[in-house]
């Protein structure tokens, strides 16, 4: 089986190969990719799964990932417990504005295809950006809620950036709510 992965940027590459290997249960896959760092994390993923990775760097942009199966294919391991997902900002970490923004979106993308998703999603503060102007995001966050996870937005943080009747997903809730939901489940906050 191949899959060309060129032109995506992580996590996508590593996506699509965990894709192709959990729906075919295939031997042997072959990823063509164009960075290094694409080839390093399926590398990473080939060895947690159980498969044996061989990198062939054809140019400085034409790379070609070789996975074979070397045993019975490991599944990620499930965390038992519930969890929830805290958005406080529209960027992921601190550095150059629009970078932070775009990992981000990677960051929700990678979330919406995991095999396990967050019982909620809260938002407040610049978080609540996320579920009204970022269309990508809305779209990974819509994926999310189908799979069952409840968003919620904060409405005092709605109202204080003029975003209340732009709610694309979700419900608002309130810092109570919000507080209440932290306190009882495992929280994961992106920063």
């Amino acid at each position: 089986m191949e899959i060309d992965a060129r032109g995506y940027v992580c996590p996508k590459p590593v996506i699509m190969a965990k894709r192709a290997i959990s729906e075919n249960n295939t031997e042997q896959l072959l990823i063509k990719v164009d960075n290094e760092i694409a080839t390093e994390n399926l590398r990473k993923m080939a060895d947690q799964l159980g498969y044996k990775s061989t990198v062939i760097e054809n140019s400085k942009n034409d790379y070609e990932v070789h996975l074979k199966k070397i045993g019975d294919v490991k599944k990620f391991e499930d965390i038992d417990d519930e969890y929830v997902v805290i958005f406080s900002s529209d960027k992921l970490g601190i550095g150059e504005e629009e970078f932070s923004k775009k990992l981000m979106e990677s960051f929700t993308y990678a979330l919406s295809e995991e095999d396990s998703h967050p019982k909620y999603i809260l938002c407040y503060n610049y978080g609540v950006h996320l579920t009204t102007i970022n269309e990508k995001i809305v779209e990974d966050l819509k994926k999310l809620e189908e799979k069952g996870t409840e968003i919620l937005s904060c409405g005092l943080c709605l109202e204080n950036y003029k975003l209340k009747d732009k709610l694309k997903i979700g419900e608002i809730t309130n810092m109570y709510r919000i507080c209440e939901i932290m306190t009882k489940y495992r929280v994961v906050k992106p920063c």
